[in-house]
């Protein structure tokens, strides 16, 4: 008798383990970043269990022992190969992980980007609950109670007598190239407009992105999210965290990879496709957009568009929000300025583009000159199709009371223009309706 088992997987053998939550009826569930809760078909004969999870270009696989409370054995898709291993319970973060939506149109999603604890996000004021381990729900990011709680059913969960049914979205585990992925697709027939994710500097996996995944794909946008090159289930080599040309230039050409492979995709718009860069994909997004014919727009969130070394000038004086700043904003203008421009500088691919672009900016960005970019801009709008909007955050979308991303724990989300100013701009430039 099939029962309820909850572990990890590793795919290939030698990449970090992710969550899976394997359920009686059938449903499984993947951790953050990857797919969510799906009905397959489980197999077991005597001790050995067999199931398969959507995948392109091939499913993963996954053969089995049951021996009492536990499970292990094989995972495998096309040619890598890897291990997996259950023991009997739930975890029920990890099955809430997704989009939803209520009868009366409110929109929320459960996420777990980049190792924060599970947190509940509303759409499209963009307040932002910590969630515990009892689904207890907090009133900030950081806070897991005094909120109510949220309570499980067979197709999403209530809170506060608000009945969220989860979005019946399609996700495939993906390899593009070197680069391993998640492909999500809304619910209907299409053909949708895609973007695919680009990161910002780090090793970064695809969890990174999975807020904006929930509300690009709860509004008709199918989206690939993958782990950067080297990292996570991704094979390649790291490039390193330095914006070198080289770096640029070879993680721009992952993201045209990404853009071509969605291009191809039958439930896919080949006109309606874009991509989306945070922080240091600001110089990766238009270098790739200027090469690569399969993209039609482009967002970038606190995306440079100064030259790297301006850049890096600017983050050492102004702490990253990881430190006080080291003068006032204007003194610190003042000394990039007189620094002047070095390294990297993505205006050549600015102007050679004629899509339509949109920069979310923060007003109190402690990593890039907000400033700075804004007057590039200026300069650069004419002919082109380019739109700025310039927020009271810092270097993240999320609200830091005190500027600095130690009062993270304290924020109460995005700032509430954020989500309606992207959805605004998607539809004013018919990516979605």
């Amino acid at each position: 008798m099939i029962a309820d088992w909850h572990g990890t997987y590793s795919l290939p053998a030698s990449a970090a383990p992710v969550a899976i939550v394997v359920r009686a009826n059938g449903v499984v569930s993947l951790g953050p970043g990857h797919a969510g809760a799906q009905k397959v078909v489980i197999t077991l004969r005597g001790t050995q269990i067999h199931f398969s999870l959507p995948g392109l270009p091939q499913n993963i696989v996954f053969d089995g022992t049951v021996k009492a409370s536990n499970v292990a054995g094989t995972v495998r898709q096309g040619a890598l190969r890897g291990r997996f291993a259950l023991r009997r319970g739930r975890e029920k973060t990890v099955e809430l992980l997704g989009a939803y939506r209520s009868a009366g149109g409110a929109e929320a999603a459960v996420v777990q980007p980049l190792g924060v604890p599970p947190i509940l996000v509303e759409f499209p004021s963009g307040a932002t609950h910590g969630i515990g381990a009892s689904l207890t729900v907090g009133d900030k990011l950081g806070e897991t109670s005094g909120n109510g709680a949220l309570v499980p059913d067979g197709n999403g969960f209530t809170w506060h007598g608000t009945q969220y049914a989860r979005v019946a979205v399609r996700q495939r585990e993906v390899h593009v190239g070197v680069d391993a992925a998640t492909l999500t697709v809304p619910p209907g027939s299409g053909p949708f407009a895609a973007v695919a994710m680009v990161h910002g500097s780090g090793r970064s996996t695809r969890d990174e992105f999975d807020v904006f995944t929930a509300y690009f794909a709860l509004h008709g946008v199918a989206v690939l999210a993958d782990d950067k090159r080297g990292v996570g289930e991704s094979g390649g080599a790291y490039p390193g965290d330095v914006a070198s040309d080289t770096t640029i230039d070879r993680l721009a050409r992952d993201a045209q990879a990404a853009a071509r492979f969605l291009a191809t995709l039958p439930q896919v718009d080949p006109k309606r496709v874009g991509l989306w860069g945070d922080s240091q994909g600001g110089w990766i997004v238009p270098l790739a957009a200027s090469r690569e014919r399969a993209v039609s727009w482009a967002i970038l969130n606190s995306g440079p568009v100064v030259t790297v070394g301006e850049s890096d000038d600017f983050a050492g004086l102004a702490g990253q929000s990881l430190s006080p700043p080291s003068g006032s904003r204007a003194s610190m203008l003042a000394q990039v300025r007189s620094d002047g421009p070095s390294g990297f500088d993505p205006a050549s691919a600015l102007r050679s583009l004629s899509i339509p672009v949109l920069w979310m900016y923060g007003s109190d960005d402690r990593n890039q000159p907000t400033e700075l970019c804004v007057e590039r801009l200026g300069a650069l709008k004419q002919g082109h199709d380019f739109s700025w909007n310039v927020l009271p955050t810092a270097h993240t979308p999320l609200v830091l009371p005190t500027g600095l991303l130690s009062s993270l724990p304290q924020s109460p989300g995005f700032d509430p223009g954020f989500f309606p100013d992207v959805l605004d701009w998607l539809r004013k430039k018919n990516v979605t309706s």
